[in-house]
């Protein structure tokens, strides 16, 4: 898919603003091709008996004994470009974690400053967090405040406290968690690359994870993507055509990528439903409210469609079990509702929308006209979601402004390539791309898309115009 293609997406959601269109940037996508097939899983392997603090196993799994002492040092540079697009300019403009740093990053939209914060033991942690070590979370992390559903070894009747790290293309999800006996993973070894063994909130399991964030609006709880565990039964199903000539490792593959993608569809018929509520807090006019509830039985047919899509490939009936509601916030402060507003509906449908087109013209024909339609709703919805974003900059000015303009810095460095060399399994026909295709085509969409459209709505500077 040329990034010329990407003119029409921007368009059509400018016209839907009534702010014309623009002239698309010139830039080339990388060709899509199929990887290996995956590592085979492999069986797990006793914990030794620890001391204290984090342990690394051999296999690359972290576990925490006890607790620890970590340094609370962050290595990041400090501000000193703040851009168009910044948080803060300061450490004292900061608030709301342990040692607070105004530390500075760059990107497709240009330099901007952000807060940061890192911790030296649990007392710098929120209730219901712990402090995990920068190189117990691996990579370049510094020491953070995560969510801990245990807080040793000895709390898990596994005798293990692991540390899940899992980035799903858009954001990282970071927890202390119990392993089980019920896990279907160990190590990344074990899954089929680019996915990662990783504690599933749903299920309170470990399991392989991938990168499906994008296509339909994430319902997000606390900074994390909400799904309904899976289960057997029938009644999500469509008729579909079934490809034959697949080996088993990359149908087991499609069918794990399309029931986390369905699981995502399903809730996200309740990120819109929250929204709709929301907009009926705020006032909204009947337009954007009519809008909402459409787009949440849109959401329903694409969900349908995903969960028959895994269970071709997995061979049973697939469909979701009960969906937690009962903690969803309603009440956010306006800013934190931008915030979300811009994450999941102006960032995330958007990049849905060039997702699903995509995907569909490397898809075989049947599946290849499902997903055009879906790129049709989901452009819908991003139109929903940029109209709101106006209608609220209208009424509030800067507070709305500052709040977007974060999001947005946000979601760029959320959108960096950390990909490693293991064997990917993938298979264009059938909505499987390689990771480093979808993360090319992402940011591509943030820097020719939604950065234009962004500027537009918040008023154009030297880094969001249209030209």
């Amino acid at each position: 898919m040329r990034s010329t293609a990407l003119a029409p997406l921007r368009d059509t959601l400018l016209v839907a603003l009534g702010l014309g269109s623009c002239t698309p940037r010139p830039a080339e996508t990388p060709p899509v091709t199929d990887g290996r097939p995956p590592v085979a899983p492999t069986q797990p392997r006793p914990t030794p008996a620890v001391a204290h603090g984090y342990v690394a196993e051999e296999d690359g799994t972290v576990h925490r004994a006890s607790a620890p002492r970590c340094s609370a040092d962050n290595p990041r540079p400090a501000c000193v470009d703040p851009g168009q697009h910044s948080s803060c300019t300061a450490d004292s403009e900061c608030s709301g974690g342990a040692n607070p740093r105004c530390v500075q990053s760059s990107g497709q939209i240009g330099p901007f400053c952000q807060c940061d914060f890192s911790c030296a033991t649990d007392s710098d942690c929120n209730t219901g967090e712990l402090c995990v070590c920068g190189e117990a979370l691996g990579g370049d992390h510094h020491s953070m405040c995560v969510t801990a559903q245990c807080q040793q070894d000895s709390d898990c009747a596994s005798g293990v406290c692991g540390v899940s790290v899992h980035h799903n293309g858009c954001s990282e999800t970071r927890v202390l968690a119990c392993r089980t006996a019920t896990d279907t993973c160990t190590r990344n070894a074990d899954c089929p690359a680019p996915e990662v063994c990783a504690y599933d909130a749903p299920s309170a399991t470990w399991g392989c994870k991938g990168m499906t964030c994008v296509i339909g609006r994430p319902l997000l709880v606390d900074g994390a993507a909400r799904t309904a565990r899976g289960i057997d039964r029938g009644d999500w199903q469509r008729a579909l055509p079934v490809p034959t000539d697949l080996d088993p490792a990359t149908t087991a593959a499609l069918a794990a990528h399309w029931h986390e993608v369905a699981a995502l569809e399903h809730a996200s018929v309740a990120s819109f439903a929250r929204f709709t509520l929301e907009l009926l807090a705020l006032g909204a006019p009947p337009d954007l409210l009519a809008a909402a509830q459409q787009a949440g039985l849109d959401e329903v047919e694409h969900a349908r469609l995903a969960y028959a899509l895994a269970s071709r490939f997995a061979g049973r009936p697939l469909g979701p079990g009960p969906l937690c509601t009962a903690d969803l916030a309603l009440d956010r402060p306006l800013a934190a509702f931008v915030t979300a507003l811009v994450h999941e509906g102006c960032i995330g449908e958007t990049l849905g929308a060039a997702e699903a087109e995509l995907l569909a013209e490397h898809a075989d024909p049947g599946l290849a006209t499902l997903l055009r339609r879906i790129a049709t709703d989901e452009t819908g919805h991003a139109a929903l979601a940029w109209q709101t974003l106006r209608w609220l900059h209208d009424r509030h000015g800067e507070a709305v402004r500052q709040a977007a303009r974060a999001a947005l810095a946000a979601a760029e460095l959320d959108l960096v390539d950390d990909l490693d060399d293991r064997p990917e399994a993938t298979s264009a026909a059938w909505g499987l791309l390689p990771r480093r295709t979808l993360l090319a085509h992402r940011r591509r969409t943030l820097d020719a898309v939604v950065r234009p459209i962004l500027g537009a709505v918040l008023g154009a500077d030297k880094s969001t115009d249209l030209s």
